[in-house]
């Protein structure tokens, strides 16, 4: 019991928001799916904001959740460009 309460602390503590977050399909970067994705972020987290590149929220106590950001990748490549989710990755970095 100890060592799984442990446990889920360090892992709490090792997830990591991201300064920077895009989207890219079959390996390759997309820089127009990341700007649809980032649009549709900001309305969630006004905080965020597409800076031409990439999603981005820098700042104490903020960040983008890559997670979070790449399942808004594959909801807009498959909603927005008519491909299959399954090719789709998050990239954060920073």
């Amino acid at each position: 019991m100890k060592v799984a309460v442990v446990l889920s602390l360090v892992a709490a503590v090792l997830a990591k928001d991201h300064g920077n977050c895009g989207c890219a399909v079959d390996g390759t970067y997309k820089q127009d799916l990341t700007e649809y994705a980032c649009k549709f972020w900001v309305t969630a987290f006004p905080n965020s904001h597409w800076d031409g590149y990439s999603c981005v929220d820098k700042g104490m106590s903020r960040g983008i959740d890559g997670t979070a950001f790449e399942a808004f990748c594959k909801m807009q490549y498959k909603d927005v460009f008519g491909g299959l989710e399954d090719k789709v990755k998050g990239r954060c970095w920073h």
